[in-house]
């Protein structure tokens, strides 16, 4: 069995700086002529970047919080409308200290005295690294500057025309990362290169992930098919790599979050190691007693019915008034990621940690830890093991990737036969029916079906009834993992679902009676029983369905919402050497 731990190695860093390049730190680290002269020494050096590849679940003093305000948790008491149109002074995204550790890796690596395979091993992990990095700041603010080489500390012109250089197109630099995800597959060969090492499944299932990414975004937002078709065919080429690999899917769907040691779950492709001789984290406390921003009633009712069709299909007026209705024959994961009695408030009715919307996450905490386990209710002393990648995924993004593929390129790349490797793999370790396609339709046992939360959702029919379920495979399986709704969503074009002043699904959390709650401390608790955009707000309820965010509705989404402004200090910075950097397009007129 092939496993890779990841282990935070605080005192191996070879690169640590607050700063950023721009700011011209000194650079005498990145000058050592005698360091790259072995293997041993490359690896050495990478240990400074894996924290930054891969989070997990923090540290016991900084916590990786799942309640992402950008995608389905409520947040008390209101939730924010989109970017206020403000430029920040500063923004730690936007910086290229990674980009140049990459750069000197590919730089370093022909100076190893070792076979050329290894020098191309490294040369591999290089140009992967640096195309990560790129991919996470086109992403985030689209045009960037792109830089190849290692900049150095000078007051030549030369030197500092190419430091304070504008940003490159979004589309030149994805273009430069293609190819440094390419070079990265033909060279990142070795399948197992030890158990703290990035290998080739490792840049092949992040490279399925990122060019996904970027091909839908290409495709949604920037309307750009011909960028869409050459990412996405990467991410095809990439997820067929992991999928021809040794992982299958583990048997336990709760296993992949539950334990304490992830080395020998089949379906871990890496994941970060915690101990309490080493790294701690505070996941498992966040589920079980620390108060939850909690997940909305759209997230919930996302979880499909046991039979295989969604919640509201030939029930249009479907309504579970007790918890006990809510999750009685449902798909099996909905009760693995949430606990099947509702919390919504503090007081001796709430063994675990309350939910402001009354639905308690329990993805990250075993049943028998919730008696057993003292460490629980020692804030910051977990030590389960984080999934950062997984065969589980890498399914989904496959089912996806061949879907827009086919949809780009009428090729017949989207079928039955994909649909049974992929998403059918994951229904079935839950005991849930195959997904049939029929005429383009979804399916189940022979069935046509068209979730009415679709047209609700979709009035302008942009999202056929075959990817919509696919993408709600993708938010049942993949829920509260590494950020990827808020992603999801974006490179969708579909900021708009979290509009909750039109979608008002997302303000709602459960239904509960307050009679229910007799002991506990229900201050702040405002119940509704009409569920529409102007949905009456009644503190004097009995009961209902809980809104916490009583505030001002979020508005739709503008341009600038999906793309991020440069912050004021770098374009100052770039001023007070001459030099100009371009603020982002979109905020252009915000300054």
């Amino acid at each position: 069995m092939k496993t890779y731990k990841l282990l935070l190695l605080l005192g191996c860093t070879l690169f640590v700086s607050c700063n950023d390049f721009l700011d011209r730190p000194p650079v005498d680290k990145f000058t050592d002529e005698e360091f790259w002269q072995t293997e041993t020494q490359a690896r050495l050096f990478l240990y400074s970047i894996y924290p930054t590849l891969f989070g997990g679940f923090g540290t016991a003093q900084n916590p990786s919080w799942l309640e992402d305000v950008g995608d389905d948790a409520i947040s008390a008491p209101i939730q924010n409308p989109y970017a206020p149109n403000i430029i920040p002074e500063t923004d730690g995204s936007w910086g290229f200290t990674n980009i140049r550790k990459a750069n000197y890796v590919i730089a370093s690596a022909p100076r190893l005295n070792e076979p050329e395979a290894t020098i191309n091993h490294w040369l591999g992990i290089g140009h992967f690294l640096r195309g990560y990095f790129y991919s996470s700041l086109t992403f985030q603010y689209g045009d960037v500057p792109w830089f190849d080489r290692v900049m150095q500390q000078s007051d030549e012109k030369e030197d500092m025309d190419y430091l304070y250089k504008d940003r490159d197109p979004r589309n030149f630099v994805v273009e430069k990362n293609i190819e440094d995800f390419k070079f990265a597959l033909n060279n990142t060969v070795r399948v197992n290169d030890g158990k703290l090492q990035i290998n080739r499944y490792v840049v092949a299932a992040l490279v399925s992930r990122l060019m996904l990414r970027e091909g839908t975004f290409q495709k949604y937002y920037l309307q750009n098919p011909e960028m869409a078709e050459k990412c996405l065919e990467l991410a095809k080429t990439a997820s067929e790599i992991v999928m021809a690999g040794p992982y299958q899917l583990a048997p336990n769907y709760k296993s992949l979050f539950t334990s304490d040691d992830l080395s020998d779950n089949p379906e871990i492709i890496m994941y970060r190691e915690y101990s309490d001789k080493t790294v701690k984290h505070y996941m498992v406390n966040q589920c079980y007693d620390i108060e939850q921003n909690g997940a909305s009633k759209s997230l919930l009712e996302s979880f499909s019915r046991s039979d295989g069709f969604p919640v509201y299909y030939n029930n249009e007026y479907w309504f579970a008034p007790t918890a006990t209705d809510f999750f009685t024959n449902r798909d099996p994961r909905l009760s693995y990621n949430f606990r099947p009695k509702y919390y919504p408030v503090g007081g001796s009715n709430a063994p675990y940690g309350y939910s402001r919307s009354g639905y308690s996450l329990r993805k990250f905490t075993d049943d028998e830890w919730e008696t057993s386990n003292p460490n629980l209710k020692n804030r910051g002393q977990n030590i389960t093991d984080a999934p950062c990648l997984r065969l589980g995924e890498v399914l989904l993004n496959y089912a996806e990737i061949c879907y827009e593929l086919e949809a780009i390129t009428g090729k017949d790349l989207f079928n039955q036969e994909v649909l049974n490797s992929t998403i059918n793999k994951l229904r079935a370790r839950v005991n849930m029916p195959n997904l049939e396609e029929i005429g383009g339709a979804p399916a189940i046992n022979g069935v046509v079906y068209d979730d009415p939360a679709r047209t609700k959702w979709e009035p302008t029919n942009d999202v056929p009834s075959m990817l919509w379920e696919i993408r709600r495979e993708r938010r049942v399986e993949l829920c509260y993992e590494n950020g990827l709704r808020s992603a999801d969503l974006k490179r969708w074009k579909k900021l708009d679902y979290l509009c909750n002043q039109h979608n008002p699904d997302y303000r709602y959390g459960a239904y509960i009676v307050l009679d229910d709650f007799p002991s506990a401390v229900k201050d702040g608790i405002v119940l509704t029983g009409v569920i529409s955009p102007d949905a009456q707000q009644d503190a004097s309820l009995s009961e209902g369905y809980i809104l916490r965010n009583t505030g001002t509705a979020r508005n739709l989404p503008q341009p600038k919402n999906y793309v991020k402004p440069v912050p004021n200090s770098q374009i100052s910075l770039y001023k007070s050497y001459g030099y100009t950097l371009s603020q982002t397009k979109e905020w252009q007129s915000e300054n």
